[in-house]
């Protein structure tokens, strides 16, 4: 390699941050701060890979095609298998002519097998430089390092491994968590990526399993706003994988540098959710504040106002609501001077994060980065971990992944929890979801599929949530056919009184299928249901609306007009998606929002649903019914 080169690829690896006019200076992330707004200028956007095609799979001798417009030279790299943190092999090194095009051969079988980045740098001579990072799957080469080790991490001495992850298994992500493992959105609401984070259903959505790992893919198709995802430990409704100190937290990843992307392993404290409102420990808990601790952020891109990151990350922690913690500790661990030299999205990195009553202190491949006092919230609340691919959103980086064919990858390889303390026999199982045998309806137009609910959609309130709901169009008035939680067949049918309308609604908090099941509402109208084939049951009565909200009174009848049972509601805004249950007697008013009714224990066969309105400019409508068996 000639001196040229050897400069022009130290300088590319070592760049710097510009701060930019649209990009606050910040004391947090000095590192990627300078305050000098040309940092960055000489990088300008040239590099377009012909093939292969980003983010693809490849295998054995791969021609690699590229054209870098205005540039003299490139330089191909790529990370492989060899002594203990691997190396640096140079791919190709190549002069452009006239056209600015050239390829070489990528020999796949001599790397790593699984996620593999190859990086092309250009300059042009001149003072201008570019980057690029070709993101492939390698289907061959050779097995390095892969799967959760035998060896417990020196951070975790003392504790009990109590959860683990390899991704070697099909995945287990919904919505909220429901009858998953995780959740597919930041549980207890602020979901911050430009690109959605997106459930974990359909086509082009974020969650992936290949080889032995998981593959959190961001991408925007024509005429969408970007998709892309995160995962949760816990649930909505507090349940999942969250420890009390000491504990140690591990995720093995790679992530991808593009202008925009934001990959990130952290963990929070429990706070609120899951409680009770009820219970006497909430408030003083909702005061307390939260404790944010950011293992690994990879702030990735080159070039004006991007982090020009030179193999840094963020290791940040976070006291928030907490007024007398001051400044929390910050580093920007330097990851191409440990382990062999390699940057986080070179190859993959183990980041660990070990909390004790005294100290909480960040690893990078084993190596201690930052240590500070374990924080007060911390030490007395339970926490829990994320795992997300960002991009942009309230980073405020600029994003440009249009490059890349607006595709990008993050690889999970593993993720591990130890903890230093006795915790429940069936901590971190997936607990059941609902009463099997349920059987729920909800409402459409029967044109769009924005309230229409699939057969694996699960929504409901916690404990009665289940999937295989039923969608009754508006356009009739009599239902029959309806099938159960396992998609049995049941002979319950519905009917709406002659006033029934359609009438579309907002979500109020919802998120997930939640939020399809709110869409929709049957609204002015009684609800009629004949044939319940169970002796003793619970009736859930989901309340809906439009942009307004509504109180007055749900009542349950027999079939001569006599009350079963009824409660007053108060129909508003349910913030972070939450399930209320209306608990007042009928006929008085309270101020607190709530958004379904229970009648426990009914008998009858057949029973009507029925409305007063009292106050509220919405209408008084119902998203869903569900029929819950007595357990």
């Amino acid at each position: 390699m000639n001196r040229l080169v050897v400069a022009f690829a130290f300088a590319v690896i070592g760049a710097s941050v510009a701060s930019g006019e649209d990009v606050k200076a910040s004391d947090e992330y000095p590192e990627f701060y300078s305050g000098d707004s040309t940092k960055g200028i000489d990088f300008v956007p040239s590099i377009k890979v012909l093939a292969p095609r980003y983010c693809s799979n490849v295998k054995g001798d791969v021609t690699v095609v590229f054209e870098a417009k205005g540039m003299t030279r490139v330089l191909a790299r790529c990370w492989r298998a060899g002594g203990e943190w691997g190396e640096d092999a140079v791919l190709a090194d190549l002069p452009l002519g006239a056209d600015a095009r050239g390829e070489f051969v990528f020999h796949a079988d001599e790397f790593p097998a699984g996620p593999t980045t190859i990086r092309l740098q250009a300059i042009d001579g001149k003072g201008h430089q570019d980057y690029c990072e070709l993101q492939l799957f390698n289907l061959g080469g050779v097995s390095w390092k892969q799967g959760i080790p035998k060896s417990d991490p020196p951070g975790a001495k003392g504790m009990k491994l109590v959860f683990k992850d390899d991704f070697d298994g099909p995945l287990s992500i919904s919505p909220d968590g429901r009858g998953a493992r995780y959740a597919a959105h930041k549980t207890g609401g602020g979901d911050f990526s430009g690109w959605p984070f997106s459930d974990p259903e359909g086509d082009c959505l974020p969650f992936g399993q290949q080889g032995t790992y998981l593959r959190i893919h961001a991408s925007k198709p024509y005429g969408t706003n970007g998709r892309t995802g995160i995962l949760s430990s816990i649930r909505s409704d507090g349940t999942g994988v969250a420890v009390p100190v000491p504990a140690y937290f591990e995720c093995r990843l790679m992530c991808h540098s593009a202008p925009g992307s934001w990959g990130a392993f952290w963990t929070l404290t429990k706070g609120t959710i899951g409680m009770s409102k009820d219970d006497p420990k909430f408030e003083a808990t909702k005061n307390a504040g939260c404790d944010e601790l950011d293992v690994i952020e990879c702030y990735g891109g080159y070039g004006p106002r991007n982090p020009n990151h030179g193999g840094k990350y963020g290791v940040t922690s976070h006291w928030w609501g907490q007024k007398d913690m001051g400044q929390a500790p910050h580093a920007f661990p330097d990851a191409q001077k440990m382990a062999g030299g390699s940057s986080w999205s070179w190859t993959f990195h183990t980041y660990g994060l070990a909390i004790t009553e005294t100290d909480t202190v960040y690893y990078f491949d084993d190596v201690e980065v930052l240590r500070h006092p374990t924080g007060p919230v911390t030490k007395s609340q339970d926490t829990w971990f994320l795992i997300n691919y960002a991009i942009a959103g309230i980073s405020g980086w600029p994003y440009d992944v249009e490059r890349y064919g607006n595709e990008s990858d993050m690889w999970v390889d593993w993720v591990r929890v130890y903890c230093g303390k006795e915790l429940p026999k069936d901590f971190g199982e997936i607990p059941p979801v609902g009463v099997k045998g349920s059987v729920g309806f909800s409402f459409t137009d029967g044109k769009s599929d924005k309230s229409a609910m699939r057969p694996w959609d699960i929504a409901g309130a916690p404990g009665t949530a289940q999937s295989n709901w039923n969608n009754l169009p508006l356009k009739d008035r009599k239902f029959s056919g309806l099938v159960d939680s396992e998609g049995k067949p049941v002979p319950v049918s519905v009917a709406l009184g002659a006033n029934a309308r359609y009438e579309g609604c907002e979500p109020w908090g919802m998120c997930g299928a939640d939020e399809r099941m709110h869409r929709g509402a049957v609204a002015d109208a009684a609800i009629g249901v004949r044939g319940v084939h169970f002796a003793k049951y619970d009736l859930v009565v989901h309340l809906g609306a439009g942009i307004n909200g509504w109180s007055g009174d749900v009542s349950l009848l027999r079939p001569d007009g006599s009350e079963i049972g009824a409660r007053a509601v108060n129909f508003g805004w349910i913030g972070g998606g939450r399930y209320v249950e209306a608990t007042r007697e009928k006929g008085t008013d309270g101020d607190r929002a709530d958004c379904y009714v229970v009648f426990r224990g009914v008998t009858e066969r057949n029973v009507a649903i029925r409305f007063a309105k009292r106050g509220g400019k919405g209408s008084a409508a119902v998203a869903g019914v569900q029929i819950v068996p007595s357990r």
